[in-house]
């Protein structure tokens, strides 16, 4: 059980969390989307034809960027894509071109280094994204308020498990991704754990609210993104079981 205060205090920590999941699920939204669980793919609203040659090399090089806030150097990029750093500067330029302008700052979603967050702040020159949506920050976010919620967290617990389309960082293209695939600690491996923790959670809460459902519609998104993780075939046996189907679990 979580106290008022507490519940106050996951809100007043991240004020825009309901705006930017509604931003999300809403097709007409002009806010540029990353989708990392699931097949890789994003959205831009600025010009679509910069990117349409090589949307795969773009979408990868936007990943890199929406994966640290912090801020990367040109020297970073091109150390993780293997590129000169007059080629990075001109990658950035492309994906700038296809992200758009962001009404909230009038300025774009991808500003050069020279104005970024980080050089405003402390004089560093980064290359940084402000304002694109990514649904495994949504998924983050929303498992963060609703582990503060405590019992009241179910909701939010169904709403991160609604962003997953499958296996994180699916699809990628062939030629690319080493600075993800090679690195020690696995953004990919870690999503596809979260799902089946948070999945773990809400099987455990519907089988014992007797909604096997909503319980084995959450199984089916686990089992989806993380097919061989014991743990969600261990709530998959244990729902088979709640269903009355002895056999089969």
């Amino acid at each position: 059980t979580v106290s008022p205060s507490q519940q106050e205090a996951s809100t007043v920590l991240d004020p825009t969390l309901d705006e930017d999941v509604a931003a999300w699920f809403d097709t007409e939204s002009r806010v540029p989307k990353l989708h990392l669980l699931g097949p890789v793919r994003a959205t831009g609203h600025g010009n679509p034809a910069a990117v349409a040659r090589r949307k795969p090399h773009y979408v990868e090089l936007l990943t890199y960027l929406a994966l640290h806030p912090e801020g990367v150097s040109s020297q970073q990029v091109a150390e993780a894509f293997s590129m000169s750093k007059d080629r990075v500067r001109i990658d950035i330029g492309v994906v700038r071109k296809w992200l758009g302008e962001n009404p909230r700052t009038s300025r774009p979603y991808l500003p050069p280094a020279a104005q970024s967050r980080a050089a405003g702040e402390a004089g560093v020159w980064t290359y940084q994204v402000d304002d694109v949506l990514v649904d495994a920050d949504l998924f983050r976010r929303l498992r963060s308020r609703g582990q503060a919620r405590g019992d009241d967290g179910q909701e939010d617990f169904d709403l991160a498990l609604r962003l997953v389309e499958g296996p994180p960082f699916s699809d990628l293209r062939e030629t690319g991704w080493s600075w993800l695939l090679d690195a020690e600690s696995r953004d990919d491996e870690i999503l596809a754990c979260a799902i089946v923790d948070v999945a773990h959670d809400v099987v455990a809460a519907a089988v014992q609210a007797g909604d096997l459902d909503r319980a084995a519609r959450v199984i089916e998104v686990a089992t989806n993104a993380a097919p061989f993780d014991e743990v969600a075939r261990v709530d998959h046996a244990a729902v088979l079981m709640a269903q009355g189907h002895d056999a089969a679990a």
